[in-house]
């Protein structure tokens, strides 16, 4: 089978749907398939034609808005002619991959990470959210064969928001972690100053709006306005340095309020590091407010550190082992859970058996999708 992947970026730029394509086309590689990439190039070294892992790549100068590139018709023509079925994802390529295939009688599929809907108006002013809206159905309302989903939750948006009521096929992604890889030499309490008998609750990832930070740090103020901390316990924030307005916004917020001695705040951490840090948290808290599929909290419970997590979207869906839920967004009920944490320990969890996201499930999953569009 030949099939064309047209594509916003890809390897060896870094994101969650990026590595999600890789693992693909290489899996796609590995059984026997062609695979050609169309995407934005990453600097000069990836730019114009590359071989990476067997899988042709054509890296193109296109340019872009807000992270986004806006793709030519001219350099994805040949790809998809060539090709027996095109597949590509959200924003900025659904539409001309969309037209091409029709045009030239391919099957095509969309792989869709997240759809927000309404949910744009929860994290941001009317104005831009309004302007997310609108983008996000112009691109997933584009005409498909197939909708590739990577959750139930997003499979549930898609129909809700989109209009897709049949064509929605769920593969969910894969995540296998090998705690064997993280660095033995890492300390998350030296990285943070922590004496040895401190509780850590560690939240990682961006600052962003659906992150939920907000909703995290209105629970705490209201603990330390009760006087409600327990003394042995910090909670550490290893922040993206992106947003930066966000980022910079949020801890000047924690000082002005008086938290600097129970919330810390660090630097993002490599991934050998960061897995020693989740494996020697006592708790991690992911408090998103949206999710596509929840790659952090899903990681935690592989690396076996209980949490405390948002029930909105994706988030129960993965999630297991020692784990505490609270109503998504509201910020009450997270103080509840933080506090029965506090006071309780390990005992205020709930136990949920072991889920399994393998990437051989998930490559099956998705070629058994391109390989009935083709027969």
């Amino acid at each position: 089978m030949k099939i064309a992947m047209i594509l916003p970026h890809f390897y060896p730029y870094v994101g969650g749907g990026e590595h999600l394509f890789y693992c693909l086309a290489k899996g796609f590689v590995a059984k026997g398939h062609q695979v050609r990439v169309v995407t934005r190039n990453v600097g000069e070294e990836y730019l114009g034609d590359k071989v990476v892992d067997g899988i042709e790549v054509k890296y193109c100068p296109w340019k872009e808005m807000f992270g986004h590139p806006f793709p030519k018709k001219k350099d994805i023509v040949d790809a998809v002619k060539w090709c027996d079925v095109v597949h590509t994802s959200t924003y900025t390529t659904s539409a001309i991959t969309s037209r091409l295939a029709r045009k030239y009688k391919k099957p095509s599929v969309i792989t869709i990470h997240e759809v927000r809907g309404n949910k744009w108006y929860w994290c941001d002013n009317f104005i831009n959210a309004t302007i997310f809206y609108i983008v996000e159905q112009w691109s997933c309302r584009q005409k498909f064969d197939i909708y590739h989903s990577v959750s139930d939750s997003t499979s549930r948006d898609i129909k809700k928001f989109c209009g897709k009521n049949k064509n929605v096929i769920r593969v969910y992604n894969a995540n296998e972690v090998d705690p064997s890889l993280a660095n033995p030499d890492f300390s998350l309490r030296e990285y943070f100053g922590l004496n040895a008998t401190d509780r850590i609750f560690l939240y990682y990832g961006r600052p962003g709006k659906t992150k939920g930070i907000q909703v995290y740090e209105k629970a705490l103020l209201s603990l330390k306005k009760k006087n409600a901390f327990a003394d042995d316990v910090k909670f550490c924030f290893v922040l993206g340095e992106e947003p930066k307005d966000l980022r910079k916004a949020f801890i000047s917020h924690i000082e002005k309020e008086g938290l600097s001695d129970k919330v810390l705040f660090q630097h993002s951490l490599g991934r050998p590091d960061l897995m020693a840090a989740i494996m020697q948290a006592d708790y991690v808290v992911v408090p998103s407010i949206t999710e596509g599929f929840g790659f952090s909290a899903l990681e935690a419970c592989q690396l076996g550190t209980p949490l405390i997590y948002s029930d909105g979207c994706s988030l129960p869906e993965v999630t297991y082992g020692k784990v505490l839920d609270f109503a998504n967004r509201d910020a009450d009920q997270l103080e509840d859970r933080i506090k029965a944490v506090m006071d309780k320990g390990i005992d205020a969890f709930k136990d949920v058996p072991a889920k399994t996201f393998k990437m051989e499930d998930m490559i099956d999953g998705v070629e058994k999708i391109l390989l009935d569009l083709v027969k």
